[in-house]
This record gives structure tokens, C-alpha cells and sequence, in this order.
């Protein structure tokens, strides 16, 4: 009786492991939204939310160097007055850190590397998620 016990229990962790290997295949995560590739300074995909806008709809304005570690290009929307509208940061390596724009109808909104938030993770991930939209008030609300 024992034994067929063990050999049941056996069994069944088997097709327990198998459905959650399965699972992790074929299953889209709840969170996950439409992206698109956008290249970095180095010449590497990355994978970027669709509510990113392109950059194609900006005007370069300027390019500035943070502390010798950031790199960050500075964008303007020749349709609105605002100076900056829309703005990418890399490393030093060329690699895209974070994508932060202004849409007057949104606020402002930024979409960060999803291993910057990680600090047990070296390097970045080249996928970029929306982390927040903050208003011209200033308030925060989570995206």
C-alpha cells in the first residue's frame, strides 16, 4: 500500500512539472504590451512600448554629458513650445537606459531598462517598460 503511494505521488509530481514547464511556454504574461525595436548608440535592437513615440517626430536640440556616465539627447516637438519634449539617456557604452517624453493630453511619462530597478543585476536587459506618467500638476499615477 506504501508503495503505491509513493509510486501515485511520484506520478503526479511528474505531471505537476510538466504542466508548469508547459505553462511557462506557452503563457503571455498579464502585463506584457505591444513593443516595437528601436536601435541604441551601439547598433542593438531594443525592445520599446508602442506608446513610446518615434523619435523620427522630434527635432535633436542638443546632446549633454552627466558626470562622464550618462549620455543624454535632448529632443524638441516642433508642434508644441515646450524646449524639451522628449529626451533618451545611455551609458557610457551606448546602451539605452531610459526613454522619458512630455504629450500636453498625457504629462510626462518614461519608460526605464527593466534591469535598472534590479540591483542584483549587471548591465541592461535591452526592453524598456513604462514605469510612471506624471502629470503637469506634478502628481504621480501609476501607469
Amino acid at each position: 500500500m506504501e508503495g503505491q503511494k509513493f509510486i501515485t505521488l511520484k506520478r503526479f509530481h511528474k505531471i505537476l512539472i510538466t504542466i508548469l514547464f508547459m505553462f511557462t511556454i506557452n503563457v503571455t504574461p498579464l502585463h506584457a504590451e505591444p513593443q516595437r525595436t528601436l536601435v541604441n548608440l551601439r547598433g542593438n535592437q531594443v525592445l520599446v512600448p508602442m506608446d513610446v513615440p518615434p523619435r523620427e517626430d522630434f527635432v535633436l536640440q542638443r546632446r549633454i554629458t552627466v558626470d562622464d556616465r550618462l549620455i543624454v539627447f535632448l529632443y524638441h516637438d516642433p508642434n508644441f513650445r515646450r524646449t524639451v519634449d522628449y529626451a533618451e539617456t545611455y551609458n557610457l557604452k551606448g546602451e539605452l537606459m531610459e526613454i522619458t517624453w512630455y504629450k500636453p493630453t498625457e504629462g510626462l511619462k518614461r519608460a526605464r531598462d527593466i534591469n535598472l530597478d534590479d540591483p542584483e543585476t549587471a548591465g541592461v536587459a535591452g526592453v524598456l517598460r513604462i514605469l510612471d506618467a506624471l502629470s503637469e500638476q506634478g502628481r504621480r499615477s501609476d501607469n
